[in-house]
């Protein structure tokens, strides 16, 4: 098993994939773009990480952070990539 960034991950492929922390605000990552990121960058490596995958693919996001009490949005890019429509709710979902 390997555990890398997904800027490691380029041009290397697995059997499995997990990509994380797929919420608004942490891919993209709005910290890192308000220092000079750009959303297209981020676009570009979520791409990486889910071509990365040979066989199957994860993708993880929290919907709520019981610590901080803070509710959490799909990425967009879950959205850009169709794996979710547009304002579709995850409730329930596992």
């Amino acid at each position: 098993m390997n555990l890398l960034t997904v800027h490691a991950s380029k041009g290397l492929e697995f059997l499995e994939v997990y990509v994380i922390d797929l919420m608004d605000g942490r891919f993209p990552n709005t910290k890192l773009m308000s220092k000079g990121g750009d959303l297209e960058e981020e676009r570009r490596l979520f791409y990486v990480a889910v071509t990365r995958a040979k066989e199957k693919l994860y993708l993880s996001l929290a919907q709520y952070d019981k610590v901080k009490k803070t509710e959490f949005k799909p990425s967009i890019f879950l959205y850009e990539a169709k794996l979710l429509k547009e304002h579709e709710e995850l409730v329930g979902r596992e």
